[in-house]
């Protein structure tokens, strides 16, 4: 009983680090675990392993010998990328961070001195010590990769595209919860007045299962699965130009102190309409963004011009560009109206109006009753093995 327990504890700890971890990733945020993909942290932090980190609101200015979070503007390519790299020092124009494992700064190859801003969480620390998880980015990389092959085999049994990207994991996330609750009804009813009489009473009732509790459970699952269907296609975005002599020609080429239009487009492959903002990742420098909302029809891709301008010195820049989604299932005027206060707020008035349809359609439904879990003695595929035989 007490391995069995153990066991379960681990299984939901790794669900729950696994959810955290790509929530992190959807947001651009860590939210209480991260990974390294790198190795520059080596031997504080080795590639794949994961640690606890708090967000920036919560530890407020970071200090010499904090491992920091930030959106780094330069290091692994630029746009945004979030790097995980320890301070070394304080200056007026922001904190110089350094890896471990590196014989430099990050600030003598190029990156600009870190502003509070850019940072994103702090790592929790034992003395110099982050609280290391060993192998968790390897562990979840992993089962992403399990996922995605899965969406495609699934995608490829059933000749349609729908189940891959995050619309399909969603798609399939809210099936899976379906099935669930199908398969604990059948279950339910298998059971014969023979079994029952010969369980004990007390833990029978004890493992019973509310119907409400089902419901609710399905209906947090639904929201689950929109919000992953909102955030994951959004994110950051960049544009790659060069900024050039004027005679010089090609492709995201735009003569040095000059501004061009380039497209941006925005594809929906979902059944329900959305509505997308697109804006400056690094407070609008060197970019201009449409200040309306882009309303993309089912199946159907959009396209907007991006006004980017070239700095007087010659080079290759990062253009990043943020992408917030919305499902239109509130009026686009609404909408637009809750991301003027915060980007996130129209996600939860979405969130809590979807769940709230379906918990007044799904309850009255499912009544008040409950359901009693089929054992691994009586389970599901034991009968079908049995029957098979026949």
């Amino acid at each position: 009983m007490v391995r069995h327990r153990v066991w379960t504890a681990l299984q939901v700890i790794l669900i729950l680090a696994v959810v955290a971890i790509t929530i992190g990733q959807f947001i651009g945020q860590p939210v209480l675990l991260a990974y390294v993909t790198s190795d520059s942290m080596e031997p504080t932090l080795s590639t794949g392993d994961g640690y606890v980190v708090l967000p920036s609101v919560v530890t407020g200015p970071v200090e010499t010998d904090d491992i920091v979070v930030f959106h780094a503007k330069t290091l692994h390519g630029g746009g945004g990328a979030l790097t995980t790299h320890r301070v070394v020092d304080k200056t007026d124009r922001g904190v110089i961070t350094k890896g471990d494992k590196n014989s430099i700064t990050d600030q003598s190859g190029g990156e600009p001195p870190v502003k509070q801003r850019q940072i994103v969480g702090q790592a929790v620390l034992l003395g110099r010590q982050p609280v290391v998880i060993p192998h968790l980015g390897t562990a979840f990389t992993g089962i992403r990769s399990s996922v995605k092959s899965a969406q495609r085999s699934l995608s490829i049994a059933l000749g349609t595209r729908a189940l891959l990207g995050t619309q399909g994991l969603a798609y399939l996330l809210f099936g899976l919860g379906g099935l669930l609750y199908a398969g604990s009804m059948i279950a339910e009813q298998d059971s014969g007045p023979n079994v029952r009489r010969t369980r004990n009473r007390r833990r029978s009732r004890n493992r019973r299962i509310s119907k409400r509790l089902v419901g609710i459970a399905l209906g947090c699952l639904l929201v689950v699965s929109i919000t992953i269907t909102m955030t994951v296609a959004g994110g950051v975005h960049n544009f790659n130009v060069v900024s050039a002599e004027r005679d010089v020609k090609g492709p995201s080429v735009i003569p040095a102190g000059q501004s061009e239009q380039l497209n941006y487009s925005v594809p929906n492959g979902g059944v329900i309409p959305v509505v997308a903002y697109i804006e400056p990742a690094n407070d609008g420098e060197g970019m201009k963004t449409p200040k309306h909302g882009i309303f993309v029809p089912p199946g159907e891709r959009q396209t907007v011009s991006v006004e980017l301008s070239a700095p007087e010195q010659t080079g290759h820049y990062s253009r990043p560009i943020v992408e917030h989604r919305y499902l239109a299932i509130l009026p686009q005027t609404w909408i637009h109206q809750l991301y003027l206060l915060h980007p996130w707020l129209p996600v939860i008035v979405i969130d809590a109006l979807v769940l709230g349809v379906f918990l007044s359609i799904a309850l009255p439904l499912l009544g008040r009753g409950t359901i009693r879990p089929r054992s691994t003695r009586s389970s599901i595929t034991r009968r079908i093995k049995r029957r098979l035989r026949f």
